[in-house]
């Protein structure tokens, strides 16, 4: 738990812009929220790679997502399955099914688009608040919380240490 800490923290303090921590936060969001053994979360992981995300904020927010969406699974499930039978949609659904790439990315299933289309929205949501949340803690409240005795007891403790051998 201290390293998962000591971590977050470290990539907190980091000089990846505050561009990076937000998308990885808000891919992270996505794996979380969808199957994990799906063709568009091979997709999240190849961008998350090529756009050189942070890969540590990625990895331990993603639990946390993954756990939420366990959780939101049953809305997730009765949100796609009227996706998929909203009858506007069903002839765009059919020609999507159709191709090589339809068939491999099983949003034929309710849970697999629904959990899809509401990771995509709660990322797009997410971005812009982690960004401002990111900046606002390196700009006010980094100075603001070193100050403290508590850190700086922190400081001369091996958590610090484990801190800064990371």
């Amino acid at each position: 738990m201290l390293t998962i800490l000591a971590k977050l923290l470290k990539t907190l303090n980091s000089e990846q812009s505050s561009n990076q921590l937000a998308t990885a936060v808000s891919l992270a969001i996505i794996l979380g929220f969808t199957p994990l053994v799906s063709l568009h979360n091979l997709i999240i992981v190849l961008i998350a790679l090529w756009f050189r995300v942070n890969l540590t904020l990625l990895i331990i927010s993603y639990p946390l997502f993954a756990l939420i969406g366990f959780l939101l699974s049953p809305i997730f499930e009765s949100f796609g399955l009227s996706m998929l039978q909203n009858e506007s949609l069903i002839p765009m659904w059919e020609s999507f099914f159709n191709t090589l790439f339809g068939r491999w990315s099983n949003f034929y299933y309710s849970g697999v688009i629904g959990s899809f289309v509401f990771s995509i929205i709660v990322a797009i949501i997410t971005f812009p608040l982690v960004k401002m949340m990111v900046r606002a803690y390196r700009e006010k409240w980094l100075t603001r919380i070193e100050q403290y005795k508590v850190i700086k007891a922190i400081k001369a403790s091996r958590f610090w240490q484990l801190y800064a051998s990371i």
